[in-house]
Order: structure tokens, then C-alpha cells, then sequence
């Protein structure tokens, strides 16, 4: 592409002496034919690298416009995964509440019980169903939207754009925390 633009100004410039000297004085126009259809040549070529060069900025903004949903879509995700995370978390703590309350019975000794530990795996066992379920269904997408970000960072490279620019600080917004604060919560 900065050959073509590179070439579009050499042509602009030539197009400028050759009309500026043809407009100023016009013993100085072109003589021969020769030179007439070298000039007409150029004018075409001109307006091609032209045309070119329009074409290839309506397909960058195209492409940019795509890339930027994609990182909505991919944002959206995550936030989604983080919901869903946030729900399990929550199962968790009202499992291991439900728990407590069932031990604080058995030991009152009041009345027979049913079976808590069944129930317990029952219920453990529907929500990991759910809770993979779901998380399949985002791997999917997450997936599908990869390939997608892959496929216009392929295309964006081929335009001389620096996709890892374009990339820097995507997902930074949805207020994920970092790995080090993770490594610190496992600890």
C-alpha cells in the first residue's frame, strides 16, 4: 500500500508540472503524440491508484468496524462466564450454609430426617450439569469468536495494520481480576 501511495504522488506531482506548464504557456504543451498518450497513461493510472486506494480505506474501516464487535462480543462473554461463576460460587455458599444448619439438627436430635446426604449429591450433581452445560455453550462461542478475531487479525496484518496495537487493553474493561490476584486467593 506505501508503494501505491508512493507512486499516487509521483504521478500527482508529474500530473501538476505537466498541467501547470500546459496551463501557464502554451507553446509548452505536449508536442507529440508520443507524449499525449504517455500523459493520458498516467492520468489513468492515477485515478485507478486512486479509486484503489479509496476501495482499500472503505474495507480497513469494514474491518476495523468487525474487529470491534467481535471485542464487544468477546467482552460480553466474559461477563457472561463471570456471571456464571459468580452463581456457582453462590450454590457453594448455600450448600455449605444448608450443611450447617443439618448438623446443627442432628445433634438437637429432635426428629427423624431424611436422607441429607442423598439429596445433597443430588443436588450437587444437577447443578455441575447446569453449570457445564452452560460453560460448554461459552467455550463454544468463545471458540467461534476466536476464529473470527484470528481470521481479521490475518487480514489486518495483510493491510500493514499493527494488529497487536489494536488488541493491547481489549478485555482490561470488563474488570477481570489478574492472575496475580488469583495466584494470592489460591494461597
Amino acid at each position: 500500500m506505501q508503494d501505491l501511495l508512493g507512486r499516487n504522488a509521483t504521478l500527482a506531482e508529474e500530473m501538476a508540472r505537466t498541467g501547470r506548464t500546459g496551463a501557464s504557456d502554451p507553446a509548452d504543451k505536449p508536442s507529440s503524440g508520443r507524449e499525449r498518450v504517455q500523459s493520458e497513461a498516467l492520468r489513468q493510472e492515477l485515478k485507478q491508484a486512486v479509486q484503489s486506494i479509496e476501495e482499500l480505506k472503505s474495507e480497513k474501516a469494514k474491518l476495523e468496524a468487525e474487529a470491534s464487535h467481535y471485542r464487544n462480543v468477546a467482552g460480553k462473554m466474559e461477563s457472561d462466564l463471570k456471571s456464571l461463576s459468580d452463581a456457582y460460587n453462590s450454590l457453594e455458599q448455600d450448600n455449605y450454609r444448608l450443611e450447617s444448619e443439618v448438623k446443627a439438627h442432628r445433634k438437637g436430635g429432635d426428629a427423624p430426617y431424611p436422607d441429607i446426604e442423598a439429596i445433597k449429591a443430588e443436588a450437587r450433581e444437577e447443578a455441575q450439569k447446569e453449570s457445564e452445560a452452560e460453560l460448554n455453550d461459552l467455550l463454544v462461542c468463545l471458540g467461534q469468536e476466536q476464529s473470527k478475531v484470528e481470521k481479521l487479525s490475518s487480514r489486518l496484518t495483510e493491510l500493514g495494520e499493527d494488529v497487536d496495537s489494536l488488541l493491547e487493553g481489549i478485555g482490561d474493561e470488563t474488570g477481570l481480576p489478574d492472575d496475580d490476584d488469583d495466584d494470592e486467593d489460591d494461597k
